[in-house]
């Protein structure tokens, strides 16, 4: 579906002032999301009045409260969990790991049951633990990632879809992104604490923008085809990883 036009607005409610997006689209109905970073997402005819897509907005005014603060916590959840140090519980590849910085004249991160074990040489260096664990978690994003790409890939290159060049970024509001015009695909970071089969399912939605690069009804339809699970994995990876 292509947008007619996008816009942000102000809608005043019983709640407060809620700030929106509104995207004109050949859709039947306004429609209204909440998305993680807290932002309002409306969607609505090129004929309905703006007076009518506020009264909307204003009669779900609570419910738009109400997500904004459950996004709200979620975040700041995870971030508390994201805190580093001894002991720490982090997530990898959907499995809780527990972080052990160890005493050692040689530096290493190893993954060991479940357990991440960092060694160097004063394990009450947490600055330098966490440095060398940055770097191997980003080492394991490539690793991992490339991977799939590989195995999602064979798909595509049927479809005369090249190779595409990663990169990994640390994102706060999208899984990935696909750089259609430059042959790259941009997955976040974060992806690596969940299931292989929740990361999967973004890659093949990245490599279907290289066929649609939109949400069009044929865009899902092929997405629907190379990962018919994707919106069980989508809610998963909702579920257990929060931006």
């Amino acid at each position: 579906m292509k947008a007619v036009s996008s816009s942000v607005r102000t809608a005043k409610t019983p709640a407060g002032c809620i700030e929106y997006t509104l995207e004109r689209k050949k859709v039947k109905n306004i429609n209204l999301r909440v998305r993680r970073d807290g932002t309002v997402y409306v969607s609505a005819p090129s004929r309905v009045p703006v007076r009518e897509i506020e009264s909307f907005i204003a009669a779900k005014c609570s419910y738009i409260k109400q997500a904004q603060e459950h996004f709200r916590s979620r975040t700041e959840t995870a971030a508390k969990e994201r805190r580093f140090a001894q002991g720490a519980a982090v997530m990898h590849l959907g499995r809780p790991m527990e972080l052990c910085m160890v005493q050692s004249a040689a530096e290493s991160v190893t993954a060991e049951g479940q357990r991440i074990v960092i060694a160097l040489r004063d394990s009450s260096d947490l600055t330098r633990a966490e440095r060398l664990y940055a770097k191997w978690l980003d080492g394991r994003c490539r690793e991992v990632f490339t991977n799939l790409m590989r195995e999602i890939y064979p798909q595509f290159a049927a479809m005369g879809v090249p190779f595409p060049q990663l990169k990994i970024r640390a994102m706060k509001a999208r899984w990935g992104s696909c750089h259609y015009t430059k042959g790259m695909i941009v997955l976040n970071r974060y992806l690596i604490e969940a299931p292989l089969h929740c990361i999967a399912h973004v890659v093949a939605h990245e490599f279907c923008h290289f066929i649609y690069p939109n949400h069009s009804r044929d865009f899902y339809s092929l997405l629907d085809r190379v990962c018919p699970h994707w919106r069980s994995d989508k809610a998963e990876l909702e579920r257990l990883v929060v931006l």
